[in-house]
Order: structure tokens, then sequence, then C-alpha cells
């Protein structure tokens, strides 16, 4: 079954087939030219069924069975009461200090930004709050929209790596926060670890929806 994912970043692509080297991924791009979609939601789970169903929507007409699996991953970091969580990808783009971000005092910001520029806000942040490293978890959720056999099934799929978030130096081949987190029972940064994507909360959710798919599928084809 072809796997079509709710997104146009490649180095999120790029992972997916990684992880899942025996499944056909493809970007919704390869079918739909980019397409953007309002991420307004409250939680992990809520965004990432937002994009799979709008990318499913737009996809209905495609003949046979349809898979469309929609990834929210981001970093909480305890030290900034979770944050910055669901806002992961636009951190930079807020103004407030690490003391008002962890109180919740700010302004939702609305602007995506690049990997350097939120990695040197989170650095920014744990220099204000005099801190070398905060305890921290990457969270993804993955959320399907598929049409199997003519039946439509959705659901998620939830995984989270503990770890910790400390200065360090950046990585500009690096994916996300990956230079700046060290999992629990390991001394490298995420970008440094060979077997990230054995370990990583995006393997996590990734194995759950692989034994899902697994389960739905005839026997003969599973993965």
């Amino acid at each position: 079954m072809q796997i079509i994912l709710s997104s146009n970043n490649v180095k999120k692509l790029q992972e997916l087939r990684a992880i899942l080297p025996a499944m056909d991924i493809r970007s919704c791009a390869e079918f739909l030219g980019k397409v953007e979609i309002l991420e307004d939601g409250t939680s992990f789970e809520e965004n990432a069924c937002l994009k799979a169903s709008a990318i499913y929507q737009l996809l209905e007409e495609k003949e046979g069975d349809l898979c469309v699996l929609a990834d929210d991953s981001g970093i909480c970091v305890d030290a900034l009461n979770a944050m910055p969580g669901i806002y992961s990808a636009r951190f930079a783009s807020m103004p407030e200090s690490a003391a008002e971000i962890a109180r919740g005092c700010f302004t939702i910001p609305q602007v995506n930004s690049n990997d350097t520029q939120n990695n040197l806000k989170l650095l920014t942040c744990l220099e204000e709050l005099d801190i070398v490293q905060s305890n921290a978890s990457f969270i993804c959720v993955i959320a399907v929209c598929m049409r199997i056999k003519g039946e439509f099934r959705q659901t998620t799929f939830r995984g989270e790596c503990r770890g910790k978030v400390l200065k360090a130096p950046l990585n500009p081949q690096a994916f996300g926060y990956d230079p700046l987190f060290i999992p629990e029972g390991y001394t490298l940064t995420m970008d440094r670890l060979p077997e990230k994507n054995a370990i990583s909360h995006r393997f996590l959710a990734l194995q759950q929806f692989k034994d899902f798919l697994n389960c739905v599928k005839s026997p003969h084809l599973r993965l």
C-alpha cells in the first residue's frame, strides 16, 4: 500500500522512509503540489488529525486503497512548562521571554522558523533561566486516515522519547532540535546517534502504526 505523508517537510519524509524502508511513502506534494494546512489544534493529536483529514479529503476520489499519514511532533521542555510543545516549529517567532513562556503568557505564534532559529531560541531560554540543561521529551503523534477494502479507518499513535536538552554546538544538517537533545541512557545528542531511528519518538509512534497496518492487511502482506 502506498502511504501518503501529509507534509512538505523533506527531512521528515526522509526519516519516515528510513524507519519504514519496506513501505512506499510519498509526499502529498507529489499529488497536490504544496498544500498549507491550518494547524490550530491545542494538542499534537488534534493537529495531526487535522493534517491527515485535510489531505485525505483532497485525495478521497483516488481509486483503490488510500492511506494518508500525518505527523505532528515537537519538544516539551520541563523548565519551560512543557513548551514549546505544539509550537516547536514556530518557537523562534515567539518574542516573549523564557519566564513569560513558562507561565503561559505568550501570543500564539503564526510563522514557522527554520531549525537553526528554533534551536537558538531554546538556547536563549536556557540562558535566561540561568540553567545549562533541563529534562525534556520529544513527542510524536501519528494520525492516519485510510480506506482499505472500502472501509474507512481513522486513528492515532503516540511516541515519547525522554531525555534532556542542554547547551551544545548546533548542527545545520540536523533535523529539528536533535542537536540539543540527549535521550535517556545516552551521552550523545540525537543527531550524533547512529541508532536514532531505532529509539526516537517518531520510531515509537511508527512502530505502533506498522503493527496496526499489519492487523488490517492480509497475513501474506505483513511488513
